[in-house]
């Protein structure tokens, strides 16, 4: 199984195409909104715009994982092809987490070990 890591390498850095998208004031849970001008990508009161909801998609999942920057493909295509893939990907890591993670009580310490896990899974 790839990891987040190999993932983004292989999937998203080898391109030619990309743009810096940032994200520095993370406040734990995302949502992705719709409103008249296009997609947002919300932590808390603090937001990012996005062209597509795939790419609001790609974003919330590295910035749940823990990366304060992403580079995006500029193409909106290839975000189809890939984000579902991605998406499979950290059901499947959430759910692992979940399962060993359950017998932790302690709210701020179950996030903390998700958050280390995710650093783990980016290297």
């Amino acid at each position: 199984m790839k990891t987040l890591g190999q993932f983004y390498r292989e999937k998203i850095l080898d391109r030619n195409d990309l743009s810096p998208r940032e994200f520095l004031d993370y406040r734990g849970e995302c949502k992705i909104e719709r409103d008249l001008f296009g997609w947002k990508l919300y932590s808390g009161k603090n937001y990012i715009d996005c062209r597509s909801h795939e790419e609001a998609k790609l974003l919330k999942i590295y910035l749940e994982a823990g990366m304060d920057t992403v580079m995006i493909p500029n193409d909106d295509n290839y975000l189809k092809t890939i984000v579902p893939e991605l998406e499979k990907m950290k059901n499947r890591i959430d759910k692992i987490i979940g399962i060993y993670a359950d017998g932790v009580l302690n709210r701020k310490l179950k996030e903390q070990l998700r958050r280390e896990v995710y650093l783990e899974l980016l290297k």
